[in-house]
């Protein structure tokens, strides 16, 4: 038996808890818990949460993005109550090129779209199926289902990952997430804040997941099972600010009402039964700097697995992270590594 201690409560963390050998003995520690009100201050729960492919990724990235994508996947089938979901995707892109696009044909019923498809200007788009989850349902669904298996959830707030060496762990993950820039024994300072303002609407009828990208453009619309529909977005790359701006809610409408007129059929926010403004931040690592960390470490007296960083939040990377990490413990504690193919989470069959 293995146990360990695992630094953050969000999508990252849990995932990884639900892929480790089911005899491990796992806290989860946190200043923010699932179930929890949503706090700007912890990206989870405001994160869009879809699995799309991110264009420039290393190979290794491209592997742990597709691994979640199997997990996702398969418990839109297994498990209704986690919220995900499936859907089909329409990408337009007004920049790069289709050689971009990794994972075509690697998702089902990828295909690119035809000329008389893509809307003026763009350069080429694509649609296939994927998933959408409720971060809100998802998370204290996860939570307890791994309750159910014997892991602990123990609020904490921590400076430092020495903090925690008194916790009895053979080993530490740091899932902290934007916490490992600040983190006093870890301070990296190739991650970096990544705002993202949005809404959420009332819409019942709409079952979409639309996107459209450009160097200056971003516009996404997509359902959820709640009879949601989130609409963004305002994205700024470096800056943590979480205010809401009327500006930014005006354009997000406005993108949305030019982008699928059929469905939003007005460009004024206030023409709709707007449920919350959604504004929160993601951190990611910058890739000119190593991009996504996935790394043991000998830290002192504690044996520290990272785990973060990862561009576009956890959900897209969620079960490919927990098994690299599950991987790294295999290794810590001299054991044969474990399989790389994807394979259903161990603590939630």
């Amino acid at each position: 038996m293995v146990k360990v201690t695992i630094l953050g409560a969000g999508v990252t963390g849990m995932t990884i808890a639900s892929c480790l050998p089911k005899d491990s003995e796992i806290t989860i520690v946190g200043a923010h818990l699932p179930g929890d009100a949503p706090s700007k201050e912890w990206a989870s729960p405001w994160a869009a949460a879809i699995w799309v492919g991110v264009h420039e990724s290393s190979p290794r990235e491209q592997a742990m993005q597709l691994r979640a994508f199997a997990g996702l996947w398969a418990l839109a089938e297994t498990d209704p109550a986690s919220s995900v979901r499936r859907t089909t995707v329409t990408e337009i892109m007004d920049m790069g090129c289709k050689a971009d696009v990794w994972y075509q044909y690697k998702v089902p019923d990828f295909r690119f779209l035809g000329p008389g498809e893509l809307p003026q200007g763009a350069l080429y788009g694509m649609r296939y199926s994927s998933v959408v989850i409720t971060p809100t349902v998802f998370l204290p669904w996860m939570a307890a289902r791994l309750q159910a298996q014997g892991v602990r959830f123990q609020r904490l707030k921590v400076t430092s990952l020495a903090q925690l060496q008194g916790m009895g762990h053979d080993i530490l993950i740091n899932a902290s997430g934007y916490g490992s820039k600040t983190l006093l024994d870890v301070q990296d300072s190739a991650m970096l804040p990544v705002r993202l303002q949005s809404a959420i609407i009332k819409h019942p009828t709409y079952q979409g997941l639309h996107i459209h990208r450009g160097r200056d453009y971003y516009s996404t619309q997509f359902s959820r099972l709640d009879g949601t529909v989130y609409i963004g977005g305002i994205i700024e790359y470096g800056s943590d600010d979480v205010s809401v701006t009327e500006d930014g809610r005006d354009l997000i409408f406005r993108r949305a009402h030019q982008e699928q007129p059929e469905v939003f059929t007005s460009p004024d926010a206030q023409d709709y039964d707007l449920v919350s403004d959604h504004t929160g931040f993601y951190p990611m690592r910058a890739r000119d700097k190593g991009g996504v960390r996935v790394e043991k470490e000998l830290l002192g007296s504690q044996k520290v697995i990272h785990a973060y960083g990862q561009h576009a939040g956890g959900y897209v990377f969620s079960f490919g992270i927990a098994h690299e990490v599950a991987n790294l413990v295999a290794e810590f504690m001299d054991q044969i590594p474990a399989t790389s193919t994807p394979v259903r989470p161990a603590r939630l069959s």
